[in-house]
């Protein structure tokens, strides 16, 4: 038992090290890598994205800012997106574009909740 418990442990770190070399063109492409497959992809936390949907069930929860943005209020949160450099690093990550941004809120711990098309 023990030995096929060792034998397996190798096998997995011998293919752990041939993946990085092998996913290399996937990964400077925009893949994932394999630690983010095998641990999640690491965000920001202090940043929390929420996709609006006009037709989710969740609708109720969302700020009248981001169901129906007007002008003034999209260049208000886009201005305060493109004023925070963390807030920008944070949605490059998610692949989120700055103009798709609809409204952003501070959250009590001092966070950020961006609402999104």
């Amino acid at each position: 038992m023990m030995k096929k418990l060792v034998l397996a442990a190798a096998l997995v770190a011998a293919s752990l090290g041939a993946v990085p070399a092998q996913a290399a063109g996937y990964v400077e492409a925009g893949g994932w890598t394999p630690r983010e497959i095998l641990f999640g992809k690491q965000y920001n936390g202090n940043v929390n994205a929420v996709r609006v949907d006009r037709g989710g069930f969740d609708r109720h929860t969302y700020p009248m800012q981001a169901i129906y943005p007007t002008g003034n209020s999209l260049r208000l949160a886009q201005a305060v997106v493109t004023e925070d450099p963390s807030l920008v690093a944070a949605l490059k990550v998610r692949g989120i574009a700055t103009h798709n941004v609809l409204w952003v809120e501070t959250a009590f711990n001092g966070g950020k909740i961006v609402y999104y098309r």
